[in-house]
């Protein structure tokens, strides 16, 4: 689990609404993630902190497998 800032809300070309999220890295390092505002919490402010967590995703992982396997199969058969 990372704790990232809430820096600052933007708005890209397309008039979505994105946060500029600030991870530290180290000592005055930090790294600039882009994120969807719709993809935070709904009262996601400037100046929020937040819990990030990335958890492994078994069931994608096996049907995008069995889809790259099926595609090489056929390309194979060719």
């Amino acid at each position: 689990m990372i704790r990232v800032f809430v820096d600052r809300i933007e708005t890209d070309t397309r008039g979505e609404p994105f946060a500029v999220l600030l991870v530290a890295l180290g000592e005055g390092d930090y790294l600039h993630w882009l994120c969807p505002l719709a993809w935070l919490p709904p009262d996601t402010r400037e100046g929020s902190w937040l819990r990030v967590e990335f958890t492994p995703d078994p069931e994608t992982q096996a049907e995008v497998g069995s889809e790259i396997e099926s595609l090489l199969r056929e390309l194979q058969e060719e």
